[in-house]
Formats: C-alpha cells, sequence, structure tokens
C-alpha cells in the first residue's frame, strides 16, 4: 500500500532495492519479508521504521528526523505558497487595470 501510494510501481520499488518484481509481489502478497530487506525497502520509499509503524493504511505520516526527502517537500511547498501569493497579488493588479481601462472605455462614449 505504501509502495502505491508512493506512485511507484513493483518494477520500480525491486530496482531501488535490487531485487526482483516477483519477490517484491511475493512481500506484498505473503506480508514475509525479513528484518533486513524491510529496512532497505523503507529505505527505500524514504521512511523510517517509525513512519512505518505510524502508518494508518490511509496516509503516510513522516516524521521530520533528518529525511531529507521531507525537508525537499516541506522547502518546496513553501516556494509554492510564496509563487501562489505572488499570483495571487498579480491577478489583483490585473483585475484593477482592466476595471481601470473599463471605465476609462466607458466614459469615451
Amino acid at each position: 500500500m505504501i509502495r502505491g501510494l508512493k506512485g511507484l510501481t513493483q518494477e520500480d520499488l525491486a530496482y531501488k532495492i535490487n531485487k526482483t518484481r516477483s519477490m517484491v509481489s511475493h512481500i506484498e502478497q505473503t506480508g514475509k519479508v525479513n528484518y533486513y530487506t524491510l529496512k532497505t525497502i523503507l529505505k527505500a520509499l524514504g521512511m523510517t521504521e517509525e513512519d512505518f509503524d505510524r502508518f494508518d493504511g490511509k496516509k503516510i505520516v513522516l516524521t521530520d528526523s533528518g529525511n531529507s526527502e521531507v525537508k525537499q517537500l516541506k522547502e518546496k511547498l513553501e516556494r509554492s505558497l510564496k509563487e501562489i501569493e505572488t499570483l495571487n497579488e498579480l491577478v489583483k493588479s490585473q483585475k484593477k487595470l482592466i476595471e481601470m481601462m473599463e471605465r476609462k472605455g466607458r466614459g469615451k462614449k
């Protein structure tokens, strides 16, 4: 389920952990995996054991325990929010300009 939420195919995950797709399929179907392979899978998914333990079956809850993926996502989110704010300001100024032009156009008639 986590693999799917991360947008990876079995083939993608198998490549990341240097195993076969059929092994990934077997692990997913049976739930049987040795500790070291599980650690490798979690690392490939950008998760800690704590993240895995907190997984509720619906969403991935990540901690910020030095996880560079989480840090990168937070930075990307902050940049996106700033960009949205800038775009909203641009839209407001464009609307004002359009209103001024419409008023000026009505005055000429």
